[in-house]
């Protein structure tokens, strides 16, 4: 079997927790049967270079000056190349000028908008210097994978010549939430937090990066607490020491029906499972309109009903799920699953699976 150079670090269970790597994670499943090879290139570490095996899987960790000459090399002997977001693809700059990509197949997953993100930062020149790189990487592919029809869209539109890559619309998903979890721990879920058939169970997944509106879901579990002793709110997240410093901030932490946990991902779907509502808090912004939140898939995969302060996240609301706005909200909520999303999640993750697939098979032919 022919060899694939992946451009990424290879997923390490310390990182299993980050959505970016997950992705990696899913795609590296699809062709786990092939010899592959991920260039791990690095800034501040990796001096020497380092190789590890694991069966058919060798990991290179490489620094970008100091083994100049080795990343070129291994991109000009690779015949097929997946480049895993601008993030990753902009370390093989300026090496990619050195290799005829003409000759090779390459794959380029943009993942996110990663100039806008920056630019939603404040930080106009990185902006402007990842935009760059992007548009770099793409003119050297083939073979183009977005999260959402909103994303394709929008890079047709911010670059024409796209329209003669291959394209494929995979959304963003993680296997190890919704096939791994084991639907026995749930009963200790239920026994540890006390939680009866009459609580209303609120969840939100996520990181507390500014676009996910940590701060407005703070004022919303404000308002919803004062409303009914039932409610009880469940803050999944990596990020635990800035999320309880915002919730004391707002003076709700510690508080008696908050829970502020971070979990693995294999134990997600435990509180997914008791769950009733989801905060997916976006603004209508470029970031979000094009987007694929891990989460918004998982909400509706476990019944979850989403609490949406936009509803121009990615291509979901296009299936028709229930959802609440958040000025909407009802003056009572009642602990209910929506069958609905679940129906509609399923249907979604079969064209996933096949979409992946197809991507598989176009990669691999010559």
């Amino acid at each position: 079997m022919e060899e694939i150079l992946f451009i990424s670090a290879y997923p390490t269970p310390q990182q299993r927790n980050e959505g970016f790597i997950q992705r990696v994670k899913e795609i590296d499943k699809l062709f786990e049967e092939h010899p592959r090879t991920y260039l791990d290139i690095r800034f501040y570490s990796s001096f020497k270079k380092k190789v590890t095996k694991k069966g058919n899987l060798t990991i290179i960790q490489l620094h970008l000056i100091f083994h100049f000459f080795t990343i070129i090399k291994f991109l000009r002997k690779s015949k097929k190349i997946f480049i895993h977001s601008v993030y990753s693809g902009f370390r093989i700059f300026p090496h990619i000028f050195f290799v005829d990509t003409k000759k090779k197949k390459i794959c380029f997953e943009l993942h996110g908008t990663f100039q806008e993100e920056l630019e939603y930062k404040g930080e106009k020149l990185n902006s402007k210097l990842f935009g760059w790189f992007e548009k770099q990487l793409i003119k050297h592919s083939q073979i183009i994978v977005c999260v959402s029809k909103p994303f394709e869209d929008y890079f047709l539109s911010k670059y024409p010549f796209l329209l003669s890559l291959k394209r494929f619309i995979i959304p963003v998903c993680t296997s190890t939430v919704l096939d791994t979890f084991n639907t026995k721990n749930t009963s200790r879920v239920i026994e540890k937090f006390e939680i009866t058939p009459n609580d209303v169970i609120f969840v939100y997944s996520g990181s507390t990066e500014v676009w996910q509106k940590i701060d407005l879901m703070f004022d919303t579990i404000n308002s919803l607490l004062n409303q009914n002793n039932n409610y009880k709110f469940f803050l999944l997240t990596g990020n635990i020491e800035q999320m309880i410093g915002i919730a004391k901030s707002k003076n709700l932490f510690p508080n008696a029906r908050i829970y502020i946990l971070s979990l693995k991902p294999e134990e997600l779907g435990n509180y997914y499972e008791l769950a009733h509502y989801g905060f997916v808090l976006r603004d209508d912004h470029i970031l979000n309109r094009v987007s694929s939140p891990t989460k918004f898939l998982e909400y509706l995969f476990f019944g979850i009903t989403p609490i949406l302060k936009s509803t121009k996240i990615g291509d979901f609301t296009s299936y028709d799920i229930e959802y609440i706005k958040l000025d909407e909200l009802p003056k009572e909520f009642i602990p209910k699953k929506s069958e609905k999303n679940k129906q509609i999640a399923l249907q979604i993750l079969k064209n996933y699976k096949e979409e992946l697939q197809r991507l598989k098979y176009e990669f691999l032919s010559d």
